[in-house]
């Protein structure tokens, strides 16, 4: 038992993993714990707490996923909510969810695509297609976070950032709104967008690249990047 006077280090109470592994990696940890706590819940015992959690910690970043896309507050206001529902609806049908964020994601990308045909037009959300000056070799080294994407947050609030990204093509505002706005690894993102994660890399890289030179006046709107 330590000492009462003493002061117990906050490790002391995350979960053991093996050696060499950060406090970063243990919190990680729980939270995956937690989260597949609380999906265990909502399926067995349709808990409506355990599913306010789950809503809590993936509202905002769905929400800003989906404005990204449609531009509208209430469009995206109604979409987020709906996907949210159709998560419920998915776990009280006992579907089994191993990642949460990412069946959000697809639910998310799904409505997205619903509410372009309502209006007449269907975005590209699949394919990857390079014009123009992203003309580099898809075997250079990239980095996760590099000199673009330091310069990019220095330069740039939040909202003219959103803007910014809603100007480029889709598989760039995907990919740039999952690293950049809800800092996602590039695993997480491959699986999202049903892409390897090499791909992801390249157009994260090429992504970059576009909304520097829009940021830097080079591009103007309504240019294809």
């Amino acid at each position: 038992m330590p000492n009462p006077g003493s002061r117990v280090p906050a490790s002391s109470f995350l979960p053991s993993c093996s050696r060499g592994c950060s406090i970063g990696s243990a919190i990680a940890i729980m939270f995956s714990l937690l989260e597949s706590y609380h999906v265990y819940r909502v399926r067995s015992a349709h808990d409506e707490q355990a599913f306010a959690r789950l809503y809590d910690a993936y509202v905002e970043a769905i929400y800003r996923f989906v404005y990204v896309k449609l531009s509208s507050k209430e469009q995206a206001e109604d979409v987020t909510a709906e996907v949210f529902l159709r998560l419920w609806q998915a776990l009280q049908r006992g579907q089994e969810v191993r990642h949460v964020r990412g069946l959000l994601y697809k639910i998310a990308r799904n409505l997205i695509i619903d509410t372009y045909r309502k209006r007449g037009a269907t975005p590209d959300l699949t394919s990857v297609t390079f014009s123009g000056d992203d003309s580099s070799s898809d075997s250079e080294t990239l980095s996760d976070r590099g000199t673009g994407s330091r310069s990019i947050e220095a330069k740039a609030d939040l909202g003219l950032l959103l803007d910014q990204i809603g100007q480029l093509k889709d598989d760039y505002q995907d990919v740039l709104t999952l690293r950049l706005m809800d800092d996602l690894s590039f695993q997480d993102i491959a699986e999202i967008l049903g892409k390897e994660v090499g791909a992801v890399r390249v157009l994260h890289h090429r992504a970059l690249k576009a909304l520097l030179r829009r940021q830097q006046g080079q591009d103007s709107p309504s240019s294809h990047d």
